[in-house]
């Protein structure tokens, strides 16, 4: 397996064109001045190595003179390459295949200025330390689940009650009505029974017989059909209640689409206009970046000039010409120079200011024109789409309800056909009216069972109407019981895995143990409770905010390297970049001397330093990246 790892740039940060570089596993020390190229190499390597860069790290991927650039990594014998563009509204796009799609790792394996971890603890912001740590470990991703499920189910609750409490109510209602009837139509009954058995009907008893049997038979069947009537009701009216809400997400989406038409009208109209002030902007742009690179290249003439009169200053002659060097003269001409350069510096923010200025009117107007035109068609055309099936739903259901009122019909038919059998028995009665006043009693007693029957009927059609409504409560009451299942569960593996981190999190402080000194700082750093407790050496409580830089410095590598090592411990970079430079020469030599000691395995440590601790490099080349080194 080869040691060696190829990486390949082409206009990335601030190279131009291709670069190559090789790093070796183990320590490459990078020591190479400001604007040289170090953190552009860290850049790259983000950017091929983990997903979800930043806007601020996605700019610095690719050159500012460029639209296109590239970058390879060959490593352990496998390629992998990304291509960067950049997007016609300014922003940074990389595709390719990339080493890990995870985006955490970058929080923990690059260990820059960009990362928010260590932007936290050089803020003194223990709380975001705490939340990135929740983050990378994965316990704010289960927080969120239970966060999440606790809504939901604080929603299914309210909706639960609502519905429990409406159809307690209208049960209770329709019960107590129901029992009213049924207390009547047996007192009624109770009476015909009694009139059928009296002495007084015997002459016409066996006709009256008759007829009530017929009757009885005639309003059994009736109330079959009264049955299937109410049944069809329901059905209709679920329906009717899914139309009319279909029917007003269909009205919504017409207006909405009514909206978008008009507001899409009146950008074509203005469109061209828009365009012709956009391309105008954009020559202006370009005249100014032409003007930018012009002023670019002078300044790094002068800035050459000032390194090669920097570098004569303790000289007694020229070592370029030979010439005997005048100091006060050189001091002059070197003041002079760098007057120059703010002179350019000045000019070139002032230029960068008008850039980004009518770069964002540029993004104004193309969210006012084309981009807005973009989002309305888009709108349109995912509203078209839902109106389509809207219109096909509301058609399905017309002719759903269109059927049932058919069969309703018939089924009304049949009831009326029945009515008019009880109307003929009911005049068939009238004639034994003579018979005794009980015959006529007793006609009104039918009338009446016959009503009451009816009633009863109906109340029992709209207690099953009823019965839809417990259903969606009792399918409420078990998504309650699912999340809070659910809550249980996640709080329980929550705790679990807040043990397990705490744990892994304070062993591998415990396993750096000499950062941890050198950060002037005691073990344990994590609490039970996921808090920060950081002690002095010695014993004295303190905070991060009460941390000198070079101690948070040291303190953010330790609990980088602790991170990695419990979730991307086969990531194979770790990059430490500008950090270095906020600690002190001794300390700093041994942070790198233990990284180096304790190694990493087969990964690619990476730490970035201005100055190396002997010697001076000039420009970021493959002589400047030192691998294997010792240090001391």
């Amino acid at each position: 397996m080869n040691s060696k790892i190829k990486v390949e740039f082409e206009n990335i940060g601030v190279f131009r064109g291709k670069k190559e570089f090789y790093l070796n596993k183990g320590l490459n020390m990078i020591c190479a001045p400001n604007a040289s190229g170090k953190t552009s190499l860290i850049a790259g390597l983000k950017a091929i190595s983990v997903t979800t860069l930043s806007p601020n790290e996605l700019a610095r991927v690719l050159n500012d003179f460029e639209e296109r650039g590239k970058i390879k990594l060959v490593m352990d014998d496998k390629e992998y390459e990304v291509v960067v563009n950049r997007l016609p509204d300014g922003t940074i796009d990389i595709k390719g295949d990339r080493i890990a799609e995870n985006g955490i790792i970058k929080k923990v394996a690059f260990v820059d200025i960009d990362n928010e971890l260590v932007n936290a603890i050089y803020a003194g912001d223990e709380k975001k330390v705490e939340d990135i740590l929740r983050e990378v470990s994965g316990i704010a991703y289960i927080e969120t689940i239970i966060n999440v499920t606790e809504s939901l189910k604080s929603s299914y609750e309210y909706s639960y009650e609502t519905k429990r409490r409406e159809y307690e109510s209208r049960k209770e209602e329709i019960e107590k009505e129901r029992t009213q009837i049924e207390d009547r139509l047996r007192h009624v009954r109770e009476r015909i029974e009694e009139i059928m058995r009296s002495p007084e009907i015997e002459p016409a008893r066996r006709e009256i017989e008759e007829i009530e049997n017929k009757r009885r038979k005639v309003e059994r069947e009736k109330s079959e059909w009264r049955q299937k009537e109410i049944e069809l009701n329901n059905r209709k009216g679920l329906l009717e209640r899914d139309y009319r809400n279909l029917k007003a997400e269909f009205d919504v989406m017409i207006e909405k689409r009514n909206e978008l038409e008009k507001e899409k009208s009146e950008i074509e109209r203005k469109i061209i206009d828009i365009r012709k002030e956009i391309e105008k902007l954009e020559d202006e742009i370009k005249e100014l970046k032409d003007k930018q690179k012009i002023l670019i290249n002078e300044k790094r003439e002068y800035e050459n000039t000032l390194d090669r009169r920097k570098e004569v200053l303790d000289y007694a002659k020229c070592p370029y010409c030979g010439a005997k060097i005048n100091r006060e003269e050189l001091m002059k001409e070197i003041a002079e120079i760098e007057e120059k350069i703010s002179e350019f510096e000045a000019k070139l923010r002032e230029i960068g200011d008008l850039i980004e200025e009518k770069e964002i009117k540029i993004s104004e107007l193309k969210e006012r024109g084309d981009i807005r035109l973009k989002k309305i068609q888009e709108e349109l055309n995912k509203i078209d789409k839902r109106i389509i099936n809207l219109e096909k739903e509301l058609e399905f259901k017309k002719q759903e309800i269109r059927t049932i009122e058919k069969k309703l019909t018939n089924i009304r038919e049949n009831i009326e056909s029945y009515e008019e059998k009880l109307r003929i028995l009911d005049k068939r009665m009238e004639a034994f009216k003579d018979v005794s006043p009980l015959i006529e009693e007793l006609r009104k007693l039918q009338s009446e069972e016959a009503h009451l029957s009816s009633l009863l009927d109906y109340t029992l059609g709209r207690l099953k109407q009823l019965e839809q409504v417990y259903k969606e409560i009792s399918v409420l009451k078990d998504r309650i019981e699912s999340c809070e299942l659910l809550i249980e569960y996640f709080r329980i593996r929550l705790e679990e895995l807040k043990s397990v981190v705490v744990d892994k999190v304070n062993e591998g402080i415990l396993k750096n143990f000499k950062l941890l000194r050198l950060a002037d700082l005691e073990y344990p750093i994590l609490s039970s409770d996921f808090s920060l407790t950081l002690t002095r050496t010695g014993g004295t409580p303190t905070t991060l905010a009460e941390l000198s830089d070079a101690e948070k410095a040291i303190f953010a590598i330790l609990l980088t390297t602790a991170l990695k090592d419990y979730i991307a411990q086969e990531f194979p970079f770790y990059a430490v970049d500008t950090l270095i430079e906020f600690i002190d020469d001794s300390r700093a030599k041994e942070v790198i001397k233990y990284l180096t000691e304790v190694g990493h395995g087969d990964k690619v440590l990476i730490i970035t330093k201005t100055k190396p601790y002997s010697g001076e490099y000039r420009v970021l080349t493959q002589e400047d990246i030192v691998a294997d080194i010792q240090v001391f």
